[in-house]
């Protein structure tokens, strides 16, 4: 398959950018039967980089880890970095004749990239596969596309795409296509919906479903990002704020139609999560 190669960098004006997510440089390159190597902890680097194999292959190495990426997988790094990618000298094997390595690359900075950076070190470590038709790739083209053909984005735009990307690969990596979840999670998610509104125990469902808590939280926070508790919380709280700002019952009835043991407990949990109470959060928020 060929490729239009270039590489685009980016002059970000906005404070956005510069206090959330900056896009710096980005590109389709081709590498074939040359010096191409990168040390990451000595480079005069910042930000964050996303190199992904688009054909060949080419290599990331930690001091514990050769990595050797292939069509589909992508290394995702922060600098300095312990490591070093680069085009090997000698072709192994002879899946790629010609010796070659074609990636695309996004280099981006910010503050608001540090959450999704950790949570896909988190569940693949620093290279991941991903399907070839998979979302993430396609908006890198969308974009690489309209930088190449109009050379310069509209203000905020390289933020906006930047946010969607990063949204695309952590739901890519946390949920990649045909991937059967655990059917203890499936049962616990099950069951959550059924009972949030009562006093239950995740203990008791654990023991309901046939799984340990222990074991059970494991997994389901490895396929939901979340705890099982966490995930119970959100289920009551959203459930809550739907009766606060939809109804006139009181704060004990709500939390009673809630899951909560009572209205003072609910207050306290309420305004921990929303910094508001409850009766707070309804005078700000209720339009009826």
């Amino acid at each position: 398959m060929s490729w239009n190669y270039g590489t685009y960098g980016f002059v970000n004006y906005d404070l956005i950018a510069e206090q959330s997510l900056s896009t710096i440089d980005l590109g389709v390159e081709r590498r074939q039967q040359e010096h191409y190597f990168f040390e990451n902890k000595n480079r005069n680097y910042e930000g964050y980089l996303f190199q992904y194999t688009l054909d060949g292959y080419g290599f990331y190495e930690t001091p514990n880890m050769k990595y050797r990426l292939t069509k589909g997988k992508a290394f995702f790094i922060t600098f300095p970095d312990d490591s070093k990618y680069y085009l090997s000298d000698e072709n192994e094997g002879d899946d790629n004749p010609d010796h070659s390595w074609t990636y695309f690359y996004i280099h981006f900075n910010g503050p608001a990239v540090e959450p999704f950076f950790r949570r896909i070190r988190e569940l693949c470590g620093p290279v991941c596969t991903l399907d070839f038709d998979c979302p993430p790739k396609h908006l890198f083209f969308e974009l690489y596309e309209l930088v190449r053909t109009q050379k310069q984005l509209d203000k905020y735009k390289g933020s906006e795409w930047l946010y969607s990307f990063l949204i695309a690969l952590l739901r890519s990596i946390e949920f990649p296509p045909q991937t059967k979840r655990s059917h203890y999670v499936v049962d616990a998610l099950e069951w959550m919906q059924l009972h949030y509104t009562s006093q239950i125990s995740i203990e008791d469902m654990s023991r309901e479903i046939g799984v340990s808590f222990s074991h059970l939280t494991r997994q389901f926070y490895k396929e939901q990002g979340l705890t099982p508790i966490q995930y119970l919380s959100r289920l009551r709280m959203e459930h809550a704020i739907y009766l606060l700002l939809n109804t006139d019952m009181s704060i004990d009835l709500i939390a009673g139609n809630s899951g909560y043991s009572n209205g003072n407990y609910f207050s306290k949990v309420f305004k921990k999560a929303l910094r508001v109470t409850p009766m707070e959060y309804r005078k700000m928020h209720k339009t009826i």
